[in-house]
């Protein structure tokens, strides 16, 4: 096949996050094990090639975050005067491209994260904020009869509601490398040690979690918590950890690279999230491969990646006392803590990038044939 993807950004662009290690993870096999060609329509940045290879994928960027999503059919349109693509994947990413409208000819079909819904708000000013929700209202009639794909069955519900057919939907989890993110019995656990990775957003409601640990502290508790990540609500939770009492007990890491992060998830005792949205949380299933227990917020995408009193714990959605109890009954008991980690690293086994790219090259090969 011949595949083109839009997609807002590619794994190089300073704000690349998930979806673009999504794609990259699986369209790169794609090309080096299926022998695909893939070509990847994105936004430029500064100092950016406008063509490159990146892992096998061709990336051709144009526009920008203001003017893509109008201009995209114009540059589609270009290429097509001198290639043929045998099919044309969407990329939802806040907001979509509508390729299946505009180039009804070409088998079409869109990938979905996640839906933002409310959240969203959180994440930017009011007008561009409102207009991703609405847009969002809108999927079931832009994207109703095309074939979609979500991450987890959370997203696919949302999907649903919003008027998608559910005939069409087919989910498809993120994977890890199983190989790399495992447990080292070198690496020692630290007892009193927390851990958050990710973004540093105020939905991701990491001060839940210094609350959390403020109230274990008050009955004599001497937890830790690295924090693994960085992004705009920084200022905000090391100012609140001060006002707590908490700032020597805090460690805000920032942005460390795979191995580092790999350690974090080997020498702490807990892997915390308390997002209030996440798409599937693959976060989860990396701290679960290297054995480490989770205890995760019970919100949408979080309780697809985490098993409840299997892989982790869930604790009742956005309920700070309930995330505290959580906590305490896994500090309090380490056998407890042994067999919710080796339950997790079975548990992740089953998400390997190779089967998800799999499965995606099969979903691609049955639209194509179809069309």
């Amino acid at each position: 096949m011949n595949i083109l993807i839009l997609n807002w950004r590619d794994i190089e662009h300073p704000e690349a996050g998930g979806a673009e290690v999504h794609l990259f993870e699986i369209f790169s096999r794609l090309v080096a094990n299926y022998g695909h060609s893939v070509t990847l329509l994105t936004t430029r940045f500064k100092g950016c090639e406008e063509r490159t290879i990146c892992r096998g994928i061709e990336v051709l960027r144009y526009g920008s975050n203001y003017t893509f999503n109008r201009q995209s059919p114009s540059f589609i349109k270009k290429l097509l005067k001198d290639r043929r693509f045998d099919c044309i994947v969407d990329d939802v990413n806040k907001l979509p491209f509508y390729s299946n409208k505009r180039f009804p000819g070409i088998p079409c079909c869109a990938f979905f994260h996640h839906l933002f819904g409310k959240t969203v708000f959180q994440l930017t000013n009011f007008p561009m904020a409102l207009y991703v929700y609405l847009t969002e209202k809108r999927y079931g009639r832009g994207y109703g009869k095309t074939p979609c794909c979500a991450v987890s069955k959370s997203t696919a519900d949302e999907l649903l509601k919003q008027g998608v057919d559910g005939g069409n939907l087919t989910v498809i989890e993120n994977g890890i490398d199983i190989d790399k993110y495992c447990p080292n019995d070198v690496v020692v656990r630290e007892d009193d040690m927390l851990l958050y990775v990710g973004r540093l957003k105020k939905y991701k409601r990491v001060d839940y979690i210094l609350e959390a640990m403020s109230a274990l502290s008050r009955e004599g508790r001497a937890v830790r918590l690295a924090v693994v990540g960085t992004g705009d609500d920084l200022p905000r939770l090391k100012k609140y950890a001060a006002e707590l009492g908490l700032s020597d007990r805090v460690d805000f890491a920032g942005f460390v690279d795979e191995d580092k992060k790999i350690e974090y998830l080997r020498r702490s005792a807990i892997f915390v999230t308390a997002s209030e949205k996440e798409g599937w949380g693959i976060t989860n299933i990396e701290a679960s491969a290297c054995a480490t227990p989770v205890v995760a917020n019970n919100a949408p995408g979080l309780r697809d990646s985490v098993v409840d009193n299997e892989t982790g714990l869930l604790y009742k959605e956005n309920d700070v006392a309930s995330l505290t109890e959580s906590l305490r009954k896994l500090l309090d008991d380490i056998e407890l803590r042994g067999r919710i980690g080796a339950r997790g690293r079975m548990w992740a086994e089953k998400f390997s990038w190779d089967a998800s790219a799999r499965r995606v090259e099969e979903w691609l090969l049955k639209i194509v044939r179809a069309k």
